[in-house]
């Protein structure tokens, strides 16, 4: 596979690259950077899906490809890719993989991902690879057009667009961490957010919160929030569940 072949297929792009292994990570970066319009690497799975979802909230739309390592702290690479696919269920993922890993890969089939890079990795395979994931990619599925008012029940809704929560068309007062809460939140509507990803997000904001603080907060929203509007997933995080 020549660069220019290649390149016509990557140049508009998007890549997100997850591997825990340093000098990996970078030298895939480096190596990729010329061929993608956005490269960005995460060294976990949890740090993954904090950076996932603020490009998908910033650009309205996902990354094109993911290329993710299997074994990893904090959060494996089939764990990820199931919160992926939970977020886009037509998420274009490579599996960087290890022989020791084939216990992992029949997960993987069977969440409907078929590309799996052996490591050491082969410069050759993984452009190869990278030019057939390409072509599978579908913008016109991947542009997410959503309603601004997101409707929570009880004459109270979330307006995207100015941030703002309002009950019969009255705003409600929120703090900043609060604010902050509900965009994720929102973001992730009816979709499991998880401990991990909530003390991420505020994270990378500047903001370091432990598990107490969440469950403080989230109490705190709760109150200002129609009944039910927060459901609670025991050992797992919490889900906003609008109104259909």
């Amino acid at each position: 596979m020549d660069f220019k072949t290649l390149y016509s297929k990557t140049k508009d792009l998007s890549l997100l690259i997850v591997e825990d292994y340093e000098p990996l990570r970078n030298d895939m970066a480096e190596a990729l950077e010329d061929l993608f319009k956005t490269v960005v690497v995460a060294s976990n799975g949890v740090e993954a899906l904090g950076v996932y979802d603020e490009y998908k909230a910033t650009n309205s739309k996902a990354f094109d490809i993911v290329i993710s390592d299997i074994e990893m702290p904090l959060m494996n690479g089939v764990e990820l890719s199931e919160m992926l696919r939970e977020r886009h269920e037509q998420q274009q993922i490579i599996i960087l993989s290890a022989h020791t890993d084939s216990e992992y890969l029949l997960k993987l089939i069977n969440l409907g991902i078929a590309q799996f890079i052996n490591k050491p990795i082969q410069h050759d395979r993984l452009l190869d690879t990278l030019y057939y994931v390409s072509g599978k990619v579908d913008h016109k599925e991947e542009i997410f057009v959503e309603n601004p008012i997101v409707d929570l029940g009880d004459n109270t809704v979330w307006n995207k667009e100015r941030g703002v929560l309002l009950r019969e068309r009255y705003p409600i007062a929120l703090t900043r961490h609060e604010i902050i809460l509900m965009k994720l939140l929102v973001d992730q509507a009816e979709q499991i957010c998880s401990n991990d990803a909530m003390l991420h997000h505020f994270y990378i904001q500047g903001i370091d919160l432990d598990e107490k603080n969440i469950r403080n907060l989230v109490f705190k929203l709760r109150k200002k929030l129609p009944s039910r509007a927060i459901e609670s997933i025991y050992g797992m995080g919490y889900k906003l569940v609008p109104v259909r």
